[in-house]
């Protein structure tokens, strides 16, 4: 179980901080719509997600909290938003206090099981840009499922693997499918924010099986359902748009799949 160098942790730390202090006044953010209508979800998740009334909701990987509060809007009785970055968490709390949502959060590392956490929730969810910053993908998901109570389910989308692959153009084969050591980035801009400050990061490829075999393979981990889709919600390369609000690749339209989906229950 490899765990994240100090050197590593510092500087993610460091870009996160940095971009949850531009992101919430971002365009791709849109913070006026998101106080008229608290809602960023996508159907890939919302189809997986069960019926949130009277359940308990802890989102991993909150960042400034869009996603976390229309967990509440879509019915849930209780959330619990969780990121390691305390300008996230400021933002959050900034952010649910102009909703006038009730929500609650918590700075840790994804990774680090927090105790009092602990069979706690219904529901817990995860949505995009989450495993590729951590190592090792085991920690996660232990951590994860041991935030759920008997019955619970994981509920995640994310980027797929293939994805990671390919260089920034997302035309060649830049980076090893599998997880073969860390890959060193130095950048100018966010997904976000182009004026963020140019920053090193440090991020992980993981394959199909690193994200499976953790659920799969422990007896109290259940598989429901794993999806593949050739869309992304999000328009975060040179994208085509086949259908409203599905991106596609330009050139490479539904050529591999850009999202993963899975839900999975606690036994």
């Amino acid at each position: 179980m490899e765990k994240i160098s100090k050197e590593h942790r510092e500087a993610n730390l460091a870009l996160w901080n940095h971009w949850a202090s531009l992101h919430p006044h971002s365009r791709f953010y849109d913070a006026e719509e998101f106080l008229r209508n608290p809602m960023t979800l996508h159907s890939i998740e919302r189809d997986l997600l069960p019926d949130l009334k009277g359940k308990k909701v802890l989102h991993m990987q909150c960042h400034f909290g869009q996603d976390t509060l229309s967990l509440k809007t879509l019915g849930a009785q209780e959330i619990w938003g969780l990121d390691f970055s305390p300008v996230a968490i400021e933002q959050a709390e900034k952010l649910a206090s102009e909703c006038g949502i009730t929500a609650h959060w918590v700075c840790a590392d994804a990774c680090e099981i927090q105790p009092e956490l602990v069979g706690e929730f219904d529901v817990v969810f995860a949505s995009y840009g989450v495993l590729g910053w951590h190592p090792d993908v085991r920690p996660w998901m232990d951590a994860a499922f041991s935030y759920l109570k008997s019955g619970g389910e994981l509920i995640m989308a994310d980027f797929h693997p293939v994805l990671w692959i390919l260089d920034d153009k997302f035309e060649n084969i830049a980076y090893p499918y599998f997880n073969t050591g860390v890959i060193v980035e130095e950048r100018e801009g966010s997904y976000a924010s182009p004026e963020a400050k140019r920053m090193k990061n440090f991020t992980w490829n993981h394959s199909i099986s690193d994200i499976v075999l953790p659920i799969a393979e422990h007896p109290e981990r259940d598989f429901i359902f794993f999806g593949e889709h050739n869309w992304s919600p999000y328009a975060l390369f040179e994208a085509t748009s086949p259908a409203p609000g599905r991106y596609q690749i330009k050139g490479r339209e539904g050529l591999f799949p850009l999202v993963y989906s899975l839900k999975a229950r606690k036994l």
